[in-house]
């Protein structure tokens, strides 16, 4: 089965913190028992403490201080460390604290810390030395001659092997919800990917690759009505000149061709802060934000310069021109009426002789 990478580093600090924990609560519950068994036992007050208080804890730090020289030497082994370091702890507590010494059960705690980091080897490798801490706490029983029942080498053999299965058993089912969970949110961001390229295509003129017409309309709604109230606007309607005799003579997929070449050299010539569309047929609208009336004008002698040098060798020896109504946007005017008059601006740039701008300047 596939293993989930873990951030190690993290749950052994975790895991080092809770030692800490476990350390400052044995050393608070040794204290309340050195001061009941000097009052119980007076005489032997100094026996208690040496044995209860302070053996274990040198024990302990001489530990912790070698479980960080450790994990910082042998970062790639910090999880079979970890476990080593709290299977040692455990085993200085019953080897310690009189209470305790047949306490076997405990030796399952470090599988239980082991399955934190989602892998097989570390339970294995927690089990496996659980097992032989029991038989070497066992045979250090027998040899200090503490009395040893069956029941007290059944039971813990039978809940450290217990706690390594229900161990894998939470392993696996983690695992399995991960993979969910990250199925989960593949299929989403699949989904957001494909509304994100409908809502574009939708958006987005097939041919020239320029925002279409329905972009336009949302477009210019948005600047309306959240741009601030003294940047300026202006509208160019650009037409091809003579299209349908282009279609006629070359045919229609020389016009698409031409369409073509209109859009990009638009998305050339314009700077980032305008934005073309094509409007309709072989309309295009430009809006220009941020820039006065000579600039504007500047760019769009610019554009159609561009435009009349440009070779299109599926017509050779054909100049291409485009005619362009131009106007400001006033805050005082509707929407339509903009339009309509950008619209007749491009009507008397046709009618004037085509290949020219005709600009209208609202006061």
């Amino acid at each position: 089965m596939e293993q989930l990478p873990v951030n190690d580093n993290i749950w052994n600090r975790k895991l080092i913190h809770i030692l800490w924990w476990i350390l400052l609560i044995y050393e608070v519950a040794a204290m309340l028992g050195f001061f009941f068994g000097f009052y119980n036992q007076p005489d032997h007050w100094f026996n208690n403490f040496m044995e209860f208080q302070v053996l274990p804890t040198c024990l302990q730090l001489i530990l912790m201080a070698f479980g960080y020289i450790a994990i910082a030497s042998f970062k790639k082994y910090s999880d079979f460390i970890m476990i080593v370091w709290t299977l040692i702890m455990l085993s200085i507590f019953l080897i310690t604290i009189p209470e305790l010494r047949t306490k076997y059960e405990l030796l399952a705690v470090p599988i239980i810390l082991s399955s934190v980091y989602f892998k097989k080897k570390p339970i294995i490798f927690a089990y496996s030395l659980g097992l032989l801490c029991l038989v070497g706490l066992i045979s250090l029983n027998l040899y200090r001659g503490i009395p040893l029942t069956p029941n007290q080498v059944i039971v813990p053999v039978t809940v450290i092997t217990a706690t390594a299965f229900v161990c894998f058993a939470i392993m696996n089912k983690g695992i399995d919800l991960i993979h969910l969970l990250k199925d989960s949110v593949v299929r989403e961001q699949e989904l957001l990917i494909r509304n994100v390229m409908i809502d574009r295509l939708s958006k987005m003129d097939a041919l020239t690759e320029l925002f279409n017409h329905r972009s336009f309309q949302e477009h210019t709604d948005h600047l309306i009505s959240h741009m601030p109230y003294d940047t300026p606007l202006e509208l160019a309607l650009m037409d091809i000149d003579n299209f349908k005799n282009i279609n006629d003579t070359y045919g229609h997929w020389v016009g698409d061709v031409v369409l073509k070449t209109i859009g990009i050299t638009l998305k050339e010539v314009l700077g980032t802060d305008d934005m073309a569309f094509r409007y309709g047929g072989e309309e295009f609208a430009v809006l220009f934000v941020g820039k006065n009336h000579e600039e504007v004008l500047a760019l769009c002698e610019q554009l159609m310069q561009t435009i009349r040098d440009t070779e299109v060798p599926e017509m050779p020896g054909h100049q291409l021109t485009m005619s362009i109504g131009l106007a400001t946007y006033n805050r005082n005017t509707m929407k339509k009426a903009w339009f309509q008059l950008v619209d007749e601006c491009l009507y008397m740039a046709k009618r004037s002789g085509k290949n020219q701008i005709y600009a209208h300047m609202t006061d």
